[in-house]
C-alpha cells in the first residue's frame, strides 16, 4: 500500500496516506516523477511532508497550483502544515 500521494508532477510536497513515523523511508511517483523522502517528523494521515527543500516565502504546491507560501525554511522530509505555511486568501 502507498503510504503517501503526489498528486501534480509540478507539486513540491506529498499527501500521506496513512501516518507516518519520523525516520522512515517514503517513495511517491506519479508518471516519470519519482521521489525518495526520509520522513523528519512523524507525519498525521492527509498531511503533507516537503518532496525539495522550500525557501521561506517560497510557494507551495498541491494539485499542481500555490495553495500558500512557506513562513520558514522547510526541509526535505519536513511536515508542512499551519506552523510554517500560511495559505493563499
Amino acid at each position: 500500500m502507498a503510504r503517501a500521494i503526489l498528486l501534480h508532477k509540478k507539486d513540491n510536497v506529498a499527501t500521506a496516506l496513512t501516518p507516518v513515523a519520523a525516520g522512515e523511508d517514503v517513495e511517491v511517483t506519479l508518471e516519470d516523477v519519482r521521489y525518495r523522502v526520509r520522513v523528519r517528523q512523524d507525519i498525521p494521515f492527509a498531511h503533507k511532508f516537503a518532496l525539495a527543500p522550500i525557501a521561506a516565502g517560497d510557494f507551495v504546491f498541491k494539485y499542481g497550483l500555490p495553495i500558500g507560501k512557506a513562513t520558514q525554511p522547510i526541509g526535505v522530509g519536513e511536515h508542512v502544515h499551519s506552523h510554517n505555511l500560511v495559505t493563499n486568501k
